[in-house]
């Protein structure tokens, strides 16, 4: 399976979360907020046609492109969600859970040596942890890093408070609250894939262009206070293995379609569920919060599936008494899910 990878270059993002306080921030970012932001931004640049023409590539069925979550990365080396299930396969001095628990991304050398079933426990003994404990990254890949970056002490991101301060409309008095950044160091940023599903020039140059205009506009919130200025570069292509007809690991979050509950009731599936709210802004109408809907967060290990690409596309436009829907269109979050095939024993 050949995936399309772009690099997100950029020092301060703030990736908020439902349910969460403005001083809170996610490291990466979400692959249904990285929809919702290329859509967001063709709609306020093309005309309703334009728009309405992308959208109908992903309601109608099987969709024209996946993508993943935003990850990580330090320089070239990609970092991947741990698999929620970890093989056992080969252990003879099982770490600590806690230790364990703590890695939350693994470099691709060691995502791919885990889909072929290495036990996580072992990789870590062999390989470096970094970040406190929360990185885990091959020998060979640390050793190709710049060498600004080859140190075991590396802060390859830092989340800070940054004070703001609203002003009373009424009484002009003050108000102080905080919002949460994410700082990445020099040379570290984040990645994401994309999986095309057909062969289409035209809409792969549309996606092009689409990244050149979200980068222009920004990506995440609190760009009015200096947040989310990026750019956009290819990154190549990235070869994994296909899920059908196997154990999968999902690299974006992910929301089943009511046919695909067996994969969430098999023995090797491994997952978490998380709330997925938020505020709605169209042009001309007044923000709104969206429906909130349960989708699976990522690194999911899920039940073999008779397809490749699970998930669904959900209208999350809030419905009010008598079924007043005051945004007046839909408005879609994207759940289908970047599966890699995975090796679970």
């Amino acid at each position: 399976m050949k995936l399309d990878t772009w690099r997100i270059s950029g020092h301060a993002f703030h990736f908020g979360r439902h349910g969460l306080g403005q001083e809170e921030t996610s490291v990466h970012l979400t692959s249904d907020s990285l929809f919702a932001a290329l859509a967001s931004s063709l709609a306020s640049a093309a005309s309703e046609p334009v728009f309405s023409e992308w959208i109908s590539h992903f309601t109608g069925g099987r969709p024209v492109l996946v993508l993943s979550s935003a990850f990580p990365c330090l320089a070239s080396v990609r970092f991947f969600p741990t698999p929620l299930r970890h093989s056992s396969q080969g252990e003879a001095n099982p770490l600590a859970a806690k230790t364990l628990k703590k890695v939350r991304y693994i470099s691709e050398a060691t995502f791919k040596e885990m889909l072929g079933g290495a036990a996580l426990s072992l990789l870590i003994q062999k390989g470096l942890l970094l970040q406190n404990g929360q990185f885990l990254i091959s020998p060979s890949e640390f050793e190709g890093l710049p060498a600004s970056l080859r140190n075991p002490d590396l802060e390859i991101y830092s989340i800070v408070q940054r004070p703001r301060v609203t002003i009373g409309r009424a009484k002009a008095d003050s108000n102080l609250y905080h919002t949460g950044q994410v700082l990445f160091s020099e040379d570290c940023g984040l990645w994401f894939a994309v999986r095309w599903l057909q062969n289409e020039p035209a809409l792969a140059q549309q996606l092009e262009n689409m990244l050149k205009m979200l980068g222009d506009a920004g990506l995440g919130g609190e760009r009015s206070s200096g947040s989310g200025q990026t750019e956009f570069s290819k990154m190549g292509e990235l070869e994994l293995p296909d899920p059908s007809g196997r154990t999968w690991v999902a690299l974006s979050r992910y929301l089943p379609a009511e046919d695909e509950t067996p994969a969430l009731s098999s023995k090797e599936a491994a997952y978490a569920i998380e709330s997925v709210g938020g505020w709605i802004y169209s042009h001309g109408v007044k923000s709104e919060r969206r429906r909130s809907i349960n989708m699976l967060v990522e690194g999911s290990v899920l039940g073999r599936l008779d397809k490749d690409v699970p998930g669904q596309m959900a209208d999350v436009q809030p419905v009010y008494e008598n079924d007043a829907q005051p945004v007046g269109h839909a408005v879609w979050r994207s759940g289908f899910a970047l599966a890699v095939g995975f090796q679970n024993t």
